[in-house]
This record gives C-alpha cells, sequence and structure tokens, in this order.
C-alpha cells in the first residue's frame, strides 16, 4: 500500500517499569513469552499491507535494532518495502534529542517527504492489541477526513488521569480532547494511533514545533487539528492494554491465561523475530517425569521438571525438581534450582535462583519504599543477569537490581541469611556488609 507509510513511536522508558526499562525502551519488552511488545503494532502493519515503517527511537536502541533487523519477519523487505530505525541525528546545521513525540515526528519529516505519501499513520509501539489497520484506512478514505484517531469505549473511572480521552459527536466528527483528565467528558480514550492526510500533519507539525511547549502531540497537534481540520473517530472494539508500571505488566500476562483468555494469540497475526541458540531455533518444551503445569503458557526450548501454576515462560526457562513457581513471568533462560519458590515474580533474562531460594515470600505489608507507583499489589521484579544465592528469602513488592552476585545479597548468600523483606530495593552496593 504505497499511499501510506507508518512511523511507529517507539522510544522511550517507562520509569514505573523499573529495572525493566533500565537497557531497553518499552516497546522492546519481552510480552507473552516469546513476542516483544513492539511486534503486534508491526504485525498490525504488515497484515495490512503498509510498505514504509520508520520506527522512531531515543532511548537506548540497541535491543529495537537488533529485533527489527532488516525487517524480514514482518514481509518489510524487498523492493519498494521497507523497515527503518529513526534515531536522533546530528545535521550540518541542527541535531538534538527529541524533545516529545512532535519533535520526534518533525525530525523526520525528510522520512515523510521522501516517500511522498498521501496519508502517514502515526501509532505507538509500546500497546498490546489487535487492530485492523486495514479497516481504519478504509474508513479514513470513505470519510475524506483529515485525521483520523482511533479510539475505545472505556469506563472513564478505569481511565481517569492514565489516558487520553475524545469527545465525539453523533456523526463521528472529534470535538474535543484531553490527555489524562481526571474526570473524563466521554467514554472514548484514545488509542494513541493517528492517520493524518500528508500536507496537514506537515502543516500542524511546522505550526506545532515553534509554538509548543511539550513538544507532545497530544498538546500540540491533535488539539489545533480538532479545531481547524476534520477529524473522525474510529471505534476498536477489541483487546487493548497499554501497561505503565510492573504491577500491570504482570496483570496483562494473566490475559493470556484461564480457560477463556482475553487475548487468544491462535487469532492473533502475531510475528516475532525468533530467538535463536547457536545455529538453531529452540526445541520444543520438554516435561520430566515429575513436572506438572496448571493454567500456564510454556515456550518452545522450556525444560520443566517442577511444579509450575498460572505463569509464563519464555523460550530456555529450565524449572529443575522440586521448584515450585506460581503467578510468575519468566524470560528467556531463567533457572530455578531444585527446591526453589517462585511467587508473583517477573524475573528478566538469564536469572539464576539458587537451590531453596524463595522469591515473593511472605504477605504484601507495603509497597516498593522507592517504586510505590510501579510495585504495590505484592510482585517482585528482578533484572537481568543476577544471581540469587542458594536459600535466599526475598520479600514482596522488592526490586533486585540487574548483574547482582550473590555476594550483593545480604550475608554475602550465605544460606538462609540472604533476607530481602517486602518493599525494600537491592542494588549494586546495598548489600549487609555484616
Amino acid at each position: 500500500m504505497r499511499d501510506i507509510i507508518a512511523m511507529v513511536l517507539a522510544g522511550g522508558r517507562v520509569e514505573d517499569m523499573s529495572v525493566l526499562t533500565d537497557i531497553r525502551p518499552k516497546a522492546a519488552l519481552t510480552f507473552a513469552g516469546q513476542y516483544r511488545i513492539i511486534d503486534f503494532a508491526l504485525s498490525g502493519l504488515m497484515e495490512a499491507d503498509l510498505e514504509r515503517i520508520g520506527v522512531v527511537s531515543l532511548y537506548r536502541p540497541s535491543s529495537l535494532i537488533d529485533h527489527l533487523g532488516s525487517g524480514e519477519p514482518w514481509d518489510f523487505i524487498g523492493r519498494g518495502r521497507g523497515a527503518k530505525l529513526l534515531p536522533p541525528y546530528l545535521g550540518q546545521s541542527s541535531g538534538r534529542w527529541y524533545r516529545g513525540t512532535t519533535d520526534a515526528i518533525w525530525q523526520n519529516t525528510n522520512f515523510i517527504t521522501d516517500h511522498k505519501p498521501e496519508h502517514v499513520l502515526i501509532l505507538s509501539g509500546d500497546h498490546v492489541y489487535n487492530l485492523n489497520f486495514g479497516e481504519l484506512m478504509t474508513a479514513h478514505r470513505d470519510s475524506r477526513a483529515d485525521l483520523t484517531m482511533a479510539v475505545k469505549d472505556m469506563d472513564p473511572s478505569m481511565g481517569k488521569g492514565k489516558y487520553g480521552f475524545a469527545q465525539v459527536d453523533d456523526s463521528g466528527h472529534v470535538v474535543g480532547y484531553e490527555e489524562k483528565p481526571q474526570e473524563p467528558k466521554s467514554r472514548l480514550a484514545s488509542l494513541t494511533v493517528y492517520l493524518f492526510r500528508t500536507e496537514v500533519l506537515l502543516d500542524l507539525l511546522q505550526r506545532g514545533i515553534s509554538e509548543s511547549a511539550s513538544f507532545q502531540l497530544y498538546s500540540d497537534i491533535i488539539p489545533a487539528a480538532i479545531k481547524e481540520y476534520d477529524v473522525r473517530a474510529y471505534t476498536y472494539d477489541g483487546y487493548w492494554n497499554y501497561s505503565r508500571s510492573v504491577d500491570e505488566y504482570h496483570m496483562a500476562h494473566k490475559d493470556l491465561l484461564g480457560d477463556e483468555p482475553l487475548i487468544d494469540l491462535a487469532q492473533w497475526p502475531i510475528r516475532t523475530r525468533k530467538v535463536l541458540r547457536g545455529l538453531g531455533d529452540m526445541p520444543p518444551a520438554r516435561f520430566g517425569d515429575n513436572a506438572r503445569c496448571d493454567d500456564c503458557v510454556i515456550c518452545p526450548g522450556a525444560n520443566i521438571s517442577g511444579t509450575v501454576t498460572s505463569s509464563v515462560l519464555s523460550p530456555g526457562v529450565v524449572i529443575e525438581p522440586g521448584a515450585k513457581v506460581s503467578n510468575s513471568v519468566l524470560w528467556d533462560n531463567v533457572v530455578v534450582e531444585k527446591d526453589a519458590v517462585l511467587d508473583g515474580v517477573v524475573m528478566d533474562r538469564a536469572v539464576l535462583v539458587g537451590q531453596g531460594a524463595h522469591v515473593g515470600s511472605g504477605e504484601v505489608s507495603a509497597a516498593n519504599h522507592t517504586h510505590p507507583n510501579a510495585l504495590s499489589s505484592g510482585v517482585t521484579v528482578v533484572g537481568k543477569n543476577t544471581r540469587i544465592p542458594a536459600g535466599a528469602s526475598i520479600g514482596r513488592n522488592c526490586i533486585v537490581y540487574p548483574n547482582l552476585t550473590p555476594t550483593d545479597f545480604p550475608g554475602k548468600g550465605r544460606k538462609s541469611e540472604a533476607t530481602l523483606y517486602c518493599g525494600q530495593t537491592l542494588g549494586p552496593g546495598m548489600g549487609d556488609e555484616s
């Protein structure tokens, strides 16, 4: 579809995602075991047969660069087709970091003008959804709108202070917009999916960037478009999730579980770049003689000899005999050694949980002391490559930093002495030296 290009906003770190976004943007986080969050946007664009995709990234883009590659997994490769990462750059006369979403699009107007599209689709790359972009495009063309916004009917009490809300009249015209209101005037939450006529977008960008205080689309561009142009709403009624904290990310994975999961990935056209081990793909998951799994998502390459319930396990996860994992999300190549117990844990890649350790122990007595907005439900998050010592006990609402070794833990990792109580944060140099 050559008359439309897409620009995927995939740049930011979300503070309340804690250590999960220390080394990567939220769009690059693992979701459902073997996908990245950006896969949902890219796969939807693939289904709509878009041929030119720009991925706008600012924060630590290395993992996105590796994941996007040439765009081949989503068929964004070949004559006239392509996906391109668009980082900030230094030009002959100017250059700066992206100051916001408006500035990010403005600094990449050459990507738009070089391809001369009739329309530009701007969307976030850190949402989980299955929007039919083809239907959105058809509605946009049929209405001859200058801008079409995707919205979703939502209980305002669930979205107040979190999402933007659009007011729409009986003819489908957007007549007002508020960003994160405490008392929304409508039930229609914005999905941060905007389809512009190109000349309208360029006009709004040129004026908005010179007058901007925030450099954000929701404050610079959308209100001006509603005031001056024909803006229509496209209502999406499927699943949509925009997690902004570790708690919300953990809860979103529960939507994959149960007898009637809210996310039925078998019905979603999701593609990803496969994780490789050596020269080949991951082997099938293996279950030992005493393995037990109940209501789980288990990815290829997992090796289960213990008990797993209500959890999502990524490729290469190892659960040794006697280990128990419940209500948890484990990323690639996590190893849970014999007799260890995990309950309500989100664990980044290549973590090793020592024999007999207990992560997520005790009752929920307090939110995390340093990041209460990230962790208050009882979930504990563990950063990449950390080695939890044998016999350690880590409570709830805890943050454990990446790359820690057993000597970084209280008691220097001696059995049964490495105890981290509810709501604490353990980082480099914060262990008990006694």
